[in-house]
């Protein structure tokens, strides 16, 4: 009886680990300028659909949508104000990983300069970021010098023959929401104490 009790609740806690560890979400990683005041960002918006940008990535409207819809609504959650006309404190860049290449035109589209983004665990810890086929890139850009000040990636793992529309949104949102909080909401480069690894 004893025994029948002991392997029970061995079966059961593997269950529950199996099962706490198929449903935990995996932190994200990022990195930021440090000298860029984060404290000050209340809104943000995209580039135009017209614009230079839309080159650097070649997904379908769908996607696109998808991705922008998350951003969105993980972005008004968190406190900031879409600005589809005039100007925005942020610009917010997204890139979905197909191939190696096409990053590179994206990076030089953005201005993004891993060396010039000093803060964040990406640097601290030294993590490199998995440029691989599905991963999803998310960037801060400042519109005043075009540059990206904050960057994050966060592995989709969209099954392409197996999730649905729904399956797929909710993938995103929760890759976005996971990497928006890593975003250094009061980072104030007067007030700033953290020094960068080098």
């Amino acid at each position: 009886m004893l025994i029948r009790i002991v392997t029970l609740f061995t079966v059961f806690i593997c269950i529950v680990s199996l099962l706490t560890g198929c449903t935990s979400s995996r932190p994200a990683i990022s990195q930021f300028r440090i000298n860029f005041n984060f404290a000050q960002v209340d809104s943000y918006r995209f580039y135009e659909r017209s614009s230079d940008f839309s080159d650097y990535q070649n997904i379908n409207d769908t996607t696109r949508n998808n991705i922008e819809l998350a951003i969105e609504q993980v972005l008004d959650k968190n406190g900031f104000v879409y600005q589809g006309e005039g100007k925005a404190d942020i610009i917010v860049t997204y890139y979905l990983i197909n191939d190696g290449q096409n990053v590179i035109k994206y990076n030089k589209g953005i201005g993004y300069c891993s060396y010039c983004l000093r803060g964040g665990e990406a640097q601290r810890n030294k993590k490199p970021f998995k440029i691989i086929p599905g991963a999803l890139i998310l960037d801060i850009v400042n519109p005043e010098t075009e540059r990206s000040v904050w960057r994050s990636v966060y592995d989709l793992k969209i099954k392409v023959d197996k999730d649905n529309s729904q399956e797929v949104q909710l993938k995103i949102y929760k890759a976005i929401d996971m990497m928006m909080k890593k975003f250094p909401y009061a980072q104030d480069p007067k007030t700033l104490k953290f020094v960068a690894n080098r």
